[in-house]
Parts: structure tokens; C-alpha cells; sequence
């Protein structure tokens, strides 16, 4: 569980919001303080000002909302917070083959088409969601790169169009917009 790791290695005051009861039960037992069910609910009951750093990891793609997530939980921020997030890709090349050359969209249980996913992201389109709520993009890198036997010819031949059809997600620091 990262948010362990974070609280392990750190020693820093951890928080959580888990949908899953029993996954908010276990996490209890570790975490400083654990809300368990939906986030849109629960996060009136963070506290405003006090977080250095919320990590959004695999979070924003399973909300109906991210846009208004993000926005709110800015005010949860200390002025020199940062948010961190990681985000699935919908350009990686594999997602995109199944899309173009498989003429399907299809469901399933894990990965960019996770059944549970509600909003599909580009790197474009993650930091505009971000800088529309009211943050500075301070960094976003493609993480769990892949090129595949084809994915160097096909980026080659695109003339980089395709170059960030490499990674699976994107991680992203962003800080309120002053």
C-alpha cells in the first residue's frame, strides 16, 4: 500500500479515503486516519489548509467529476501543497491499437480499460483539468513506458506524433495557482 510506504519511510501523518469498506477497515489499522466511503462525501471532513500532499494515484479516471474533485480538495491544500496523481494514458500505442486496428473498446478487469474507469485522459487534457481547478502544473512525465516490437518504427514513422504512446500513465505534481 503506498500510503504505508509514505507513512514507513516519511514518518508522516497519513490520511485516507477508501470506497471499499473493508479495504478502509485494513487501511485502518495502518493509517493515521482512515474515512471510509465515497470521497465526493467524506471530503467535507478533511480538514481546510492542513495537507502538505494528497496523492490522487489511480483515482481521478473512476470519478464522474474529477475537475470538481481537484478543485476541492485545493482548499484542503497548506498554501505550498502539492497535489501528486498518476494517470492512465488513452494515447498508449497497445490502447490504441486495440481502438484503431481491433475496431473495439473494450472492457476490462485492470489497465486503461478498467470496466471501472468513468473519464479517459491524454497528457494534454490532464494538465488542462489540472489548470482549469486552479493549479500550476509543476511536473508531468510518462511512467511504465513500453514500445512493444513496433512501438520505435511506428514513433519513427509518425514523426514523434505518437512519441508519449509509450507510457501507460502519467504522474503529475501540481500546486494551487497563485
Amino acid at each position: 500500500m503506498f500510503s504505508a510506504a509514505v507513512k514507513k519511510s516519511r514518518g508522516a501523518e497519513v490520511w485516507g479515503i477508501e470506497y471499499n469498506e473493508e479495504a478502509a477497515r485494513r487501511a485502518g489499522g495502518i493509517l493515521d486516519h482512515v474515512l471510509a466511503g465515497d470521497a465526493n462525501e467524506r471530503i467535507a471532513e478533511l480538514p481546510d489548509g492542513y495537507f502538505d500532499a494528497m496523492v490522487c494515484n489511480d483515482v481521478l479516471e473512476h470519478l464522474v467529476n474529477p475537475l470538481e474533485m481537484l478543485t476541492r480538495l485545493r482548499g484542503k491544500l497548506k498554501p505550498q501543497g502539492v497535489i501528486v496523481a498518476s494517470i492512465p494514458n488513452i494515447r498508449y500505442l497497445p490502447a490504441l491499437g486495440k481502438v484503431v486496428f481491433r475496431r473495439d473498446f473494450p472492457q476490462e478487469d485492470f489497465g486503461i480499460f478498467d470496466r471501472t474507469h468513468l473519464r479517459f485522459f491524454t497528457r494534454s487534457s490532464i494538465v488542462r483539468m489540472f489548470e482549469d481547478a486552479g493549479y500550476a502544473v509543476q511536473r508531468i512525465k510518462g511512467i511504465n513506458p513500453f514500445l512493444g516490437p513496433f512501438g520505435a518504427l511506428f514513433i519513427v514513422l509518425s514523426l514523434g506524433h505518437f512519441a508519449d504512446g509509450v507510457f501507460l500513465q502519467y504522474a503529475c505534481v501540481a500546486s494551487p495557482a497563485v
